[in-house]
């Protein structure tokens, strides 16, 4: 059976990496988290380094060697590869650190600018080749070190993406679709824009709960609307990554129900913790949110037992 045939959902894998990092605690060892949009974050590859996207860490040896402890029974051919890759990563980050300085990622933006990114002509569709001059003079090391991180990042994403699914089940991407919301969840009061009734949900597997809206359009004919969604976990507010955490267009058929994917914003499973789904949505062309409303919340207890707040 090969990995992508038995590999673990993205909630699945960040549930394993926490129970880790949480049992690692307890024995006086530390390591650093890795959560849902750090992970997807890390699915970018190398466009973790074109302008326009969020500066977080790099995967490092010992993150790439903690999701390779996850995957390993279910996607050992990528367990094998991500610590020898992180390391790589790693290494190569220290060295532009030392040359550039703190700053060095914003060094490789200016070298690099205003270069176009195209299709590489192997035929692997994850790996793209910068076309354009250095606008700055670089060492050749340093442009080598640059491109090495950029493949290495490319090879990472590709051997994250084969032990961690892009789906858990349900239709992923971008798009709402029309099935039924299935499974232990609840959903909130409803609200309206236009002829469009809304509606937040929260579902609960094992591993993840998944934060959703559901959307209904009453009228003869297609409305379109956008939509935001986010989570509450024990009391702090949590956003999604994009694009169902910033600004989603769904455009809902007469007559018919949508709802978005479950991957489009999920988290694992935490004990002693409580979540809710938090959603807004507002006509297409609107400047403003307006109202949010609420899913039930799901107490996770200490012993694992879930309890609805309705239930209580």
């Amino acid at each position: 059976m090969t990995d992508s045939a038995r590999r673990p959902t993205r909630a699945g894998l960040v549930a394993e990496l926490e129970k880790e990092r949480l049992e690692f605690e307890r024995a006086g060892r530390s390591r650093k988290k890795i959560d849902l949009p750090l992970l997807s974050y890390w699915l970018k590859g190398r466009d973790q380094l074109l302008p326009g996207s969020k500066k977080n860490r790099l995967p490092s040896q010992e993150d790439c060697e903690a999701v390779a402890r996850a995957i390993s029974q279910k996607a050992p051919h990528s367990a094998r590869e991500l610590p020898t890759i992180g390391m790589e990563i790693a290494d190569l980050a220290r060295r532009l650190k030392e040359e550039a300085g703190p700053g060095w990622r914003d060094e490789v933006l200016a070298s690099l600018a205003p270069a176009t990114v195209a299709p590489a002509t192997h035929a692997d569709p994850e790996t793209y080749a910068v076309t354009a001059e250095p606008r700055r003079k670089w060492k050749g090391w340093q442009f080598a070190a640059v491109t090495a991180i950029a493949l290495g990042l490319i090879t990472g994403t590709m051997a994250l993406r084969s032990g961690a699914s892009e789906d858990d089940g349900s239709p992923g991407g971008d798009a709402a679709q029309a099935a039924e919301l299935k499974g232990d969840h609840r959903c909130g009061r409803t609200r309206a824009v236009g002829a469009v009734s809304w509606r937040p949900c929260t579902r609960l597997d094992k591993d993840s709960l998944s934060f959703v809206v559901q959307l209904t359009n009453s009228s003869p004919r297609a409305t379109t609307v956008k939509v935001r969604i986010g989570y509450v976990q024990a009391g702090a507010a949590h956003d999604c990554p994009a694009p169902w955490g910033t600004a989603q267009e769904v455009t809902v058929p007469a007559g018919a129900t949508r709802t978005s994917p479950l991957d489009g914003c999920a988290a694992p499973v935490v004990p002693a913790q409580a979540f809710q789904a938090k959603a807004f949505v507002a006509g297409k062309g609107a400047s403003a949110w307006g109202f949010r409303e609420y899913s039930p919340t799901v107490h996770i207890q200490a012993d694992g037992r879930r309890l609805w707040a309705d239930k209580a």
